[in-house]
């Protein structure tokens, strides 16, 4: 979805304009909850996702697209998923890498929320975690275990803003073929790039 050759500040003003045909510079907001379709075949083929067409907002529309492809633009990924709020995204990735019984592990300093979602998660779920301050490779390495889903970062991290290396955890990672996810709410894509950097979900 990357603006190839593009300086971040040259797509953060003209990436995935708005396709609408009528030229607008802005891209409309679209209040509709339902979409209507030229044929009742068509509707069948939306429904079952055998066409790429909008249905019910909920699920899409417009203006969340445009939005998307945008973040998506921004971060140099391939795909963006809007949320509601932060903490629904996080919920989102975190429950739809894990299983009961797996394992997360995280960096030593994570928002009060998510902190809260993973306590829950081991309380109905049994999916455990814990934490590591991922300074090296061989500290890294020793809190992986047999059903680590996924690793979980915050950096830089709140409120005491250090740094982890993402570049190492993600090699790391991936010799172990686990993915690594990123909170990078402080630094934006702007300061930045978790994708570049070899890890695999951006929040």
């Amino acid at each position: 979805m990357g603006d190839k050759g593009k300086r971040l500040e040259t797509s953060m003003i003209h990436s995935q304009g708005d396709d609408n045909g009528h030229g607008s510079l802005t891209t409309p907001i679209y209040q509709t909850s339902t979409f209507s379709f030229p044929s009742a075949s068509v509707g069948e083929k939306r429904f079952a996702g055998e066409d790429d067409g909008y249905i019910y907002t909920r699920l899409g529309n417009p203006t969340v697209k445009t939005l998307e492809d945008r973040i998506a633009t921004l971060e140099g990924g391939e795909k963006a998923l809007a949320f509601a709020s932060g903490m629904a995204a996080v919920s989102a990735v975190l429950i739809a890498l894990t299983k009961a019984n797996d394992h997360i592990l995280c960096s030593n300093g994570l928002y009060g929320c998510t902190f809260g979602l993973l306590t829950m998660l081991e309380e109905k779920y049994s999916i455990t975690h814990d934490f590591s301050f991922m300074e090296s490779e061989k500290e890294l390495r020793s809190r992986l275990t047999e059903n680590t889903a996924c690793i979980f970062i915050e950096t830089p991290i709140n409120p005491t803003m250090k740094m982890i290396d993402l570049s190492m955890v993600a090699r790391v990672a991936k010799e172990y073929e686990i993915p690594v996810i990123v909170d990078n709410t402080f630094c934006t894509p702007y300061l930045q790039r978790p994708l570049e950097l070899g890890c695999d979900v951006v929040i």
